[in-house]
Order: structure tokens, then sequence, then C-alpha cells
């Protein structure tokens, strides 16, 4: 199985410091991103749609960074988009598709988004809107944990995402089947009342490795969304050294988490 670790998202004001040295300038925060990391999960294009320009100077300062994008909330939460809003996102990812740095498109679903008629003939719609392109689903109600529903969302050409998050209440934790041409993990953390304020301890890496071994699969990506205080570059460069693939830990992040540093 070829692993490639990463964190969703490279710039978080507190990172500076505790990984980004002090004086190191905005534009050369993905520069330093990537000395560590072959792959990361862009999460801004979320919340507005991306630019063009912005992800060809992105690919610019790197030589082999690959990116994955979060579609558009328009796409997954508000459910109401125009043929002309597909263009225009698809416009934007172009330079990544060209480069052959692009991934996959995520599809993250809120936990409202329920199993049903109507939300698998949404899913159809999307598989058609955006035909050509890698794509990956996170759905985070619990009603999706069926047998039925992974083999639609194979047949639509999807991927399944598998989370860690915290438990309790109607989010779909795991489920830890590989579902689709690639495996997808995002790193959600365990804190329910602190979303993404969660140190993984080197246990919890270790029984994560073991569930990738289930998974099956020749690629997976595997992004860290405890950002919160650069606490996904550690858990993620640590996952990387349990896995056999040679990195250093900064002097800088290894100082910040005195108590939990790499041995």
């Amino acid at each position: 199985m070829k692993v490639y670790v990463g964190c969703s998202g490279f710039f978080y004001r507190d990172w500076v410091g505790v990984f980004y040295p002090p004086f190191l300038k905005r534009e050369d925060y993905i520069r330093f991103y990537a000395r560590y990391f072959e792959v990361v999960e862009i999460n801004s294009s979320f919340y507005a749609f991306p630019n063009r320009g912005a992800i060809k100077s992105m690919l610019s300062r790197t030589s082999s960074l690959r990116l994955s994008f979060k579609a558009h909330r328009s796409f997954t939460h508000a459910r109401r988009y125009t043929s002309e809003e597909v263009k225009k996102f698809l416009h934007a990812l172009e330079p990544a598709l060209e480069e052959e740095r692009f991934i996959a498109l995520l599809f993250q679903f809120p936990e409202s988004f329920g199993y049903g008629e109507e939300s698998i003939g949404y899913l159809k719609k999307l598989s058609e809107d955006f035909r050509g392109l890698r794509k990956v689903v996170e759905v985070r109600n619990r009603s999706f944990k069926k047998q039925d529903f992974y083999q639609t969302l194979e047949e639509l050409g999807f991927s399944l995402v598998n989370t860690d998050a915290p438990k309790g209440g109607g989010f779909l934790v795991g489920p830890w089947v590989s579902v689709g041409a690639i495996n997808y993990i995002r790193l959600h953390g365990k804190e329910p009342d602190k979303p993404y304020d969660y140190l993984y301890s080197l246990e919890e890496l270790k029984r994560l490795k073991d569930k990738l071994k289930k998974l099956g699969k020749a690629e997976t990506y595997l992004f860290f969304n405890n950002t919160t205080k650069g606490q996904a570059i550690l858990n993620a460069l640590q996952f990387k050294l349990l896995l056999g693939i040679k990195t250093e830990i900064p002097q800088s992040l290894q100082k910040s988490f005195k108590e939990r540093e790499w041995e």
C-alpha cells in the first residue's frame, strides 16, 4: 500500500512559531510545508470559490506537492447550484489537473444530510456534473452506514472518506471500509467540545496504522485535520515515521510539544 500523509490546509496563524519560522513570508509557507509533505488538502475552496491564478501561484512555488480540494459549500450544504458555477469551479482547478498534481475533489456533507432516495439522487447529479474528476465523499450521518450505499457510491465513481472524529450523536465515525478507487482518510480529533483541537497519542496512531492495513488498496491519502496549535503537523510527521517514511520533526515543533515529542 502506498500511503501519502498531509494536513487539511497549510496556513493557520497559530502554526507560526510552532511550525513556520516567525519571520517567514506568507507566500513562502507552502514552500516550507512542501519540505515535509507530498500532499495537502485545500479547505479554503469550501468557503469561497477557488481562484485559478492563486492555484497557479501555489503550484509554481512547489515542484511536486499534490493537492486535494474541498468542494464549495453550495455543492454540499446549500445544495443549490448552477451549471455556470460548476464550470467556474472546474476552470479554477484546471492548472492542478494540467500539471497532474490534482488528487481529488472532496464533497463533505453535513450531519443533516441523511441516507435516502433524494440524497442518492443528488449524489448522482454531482457524479454527472463533475464527471471525469476523481471524487471522494464524506458523509457524517450514521444512516449511510450500509452496504447498499457503499455499492451505489462506487458505481457512481466516488470513493468513500473514512473519518476519525468524536463519537456520540449521529456522527458517522469510520466506517473503515474501502470504497472506490482510492482510500481517503480525514482525522478530526476526538474532543467533541473543541473541534480540531486534539493531539493523537502514539498509541492512537499505531491503532490507526492497523486500520489502514485492513483497508487495503494500493493508494491511500490521509489528512490530519486537528489543526489547532499545529497538532496536525506533529501527528502527521509522527505517522510518517510510523510508516517508515524518512522525515524529520522541526525543533520548534518538538519544543512546543516537548512532553509528546517523538522518541
